[in-house]
Order: structure tokens, then C-alpha cells, then sequence
């Protein structure tokens, strides 16, 4: 999951990088898109490590 956040953040520096403009606005763009990505992660991150805390109580109860 995390490669594909990882490979939709470079396709589109990439894309922005192409786009013609301001370079200010450019700058400001890639800046905007890297925090939301940097959420994303950080999200996605936390959603992982509730997840395996999860199953690793579930795994560890003994059978009733």
C-alpha cells in the first residue's frame, strides 16, 4: 500500500512538473501535494498499527 501511495506521489510530481506556469505556483503545488501525501502515510500508518494491535490481542486470547 505504502509503494502505491509512494508511486502515485512521484507520477504526480512528475505531472506538475510538466504542467507549464509559475514556478512559484509549481513549487506550491508540490509542496500542497507532499503534506497531503505525508497525511496520507501518516494516516494509513496509524489505520496499520490499530490493526496488527488488533490481531495481535485476538491471537493471543485463549479459546472460550
Amino acid at each position: 500500500m505504502k509503494k502505491a501511495i509512494f508511486g502515485i506521489f512521484v507520477v504526480s510530481m512528475f505531472a506538475l512538473a510538466s504542467c507549464g506556469g509559475n514556478k512559484d505556483e509549481q513549487q506550491s503545488a508540490l509542496d500542497s501535494l507532499n503534506q497531503a501525501l505525508d497525511q496520507a502515510v501518516q494516516d494509513l500508518n496509524t489505520q496499520v498499527d490499530s490493526l496488527n494491535a488488533t490481531m495481535d490481542t485476538t491471537a493471543t486470547q485463549p479459546a472460550q
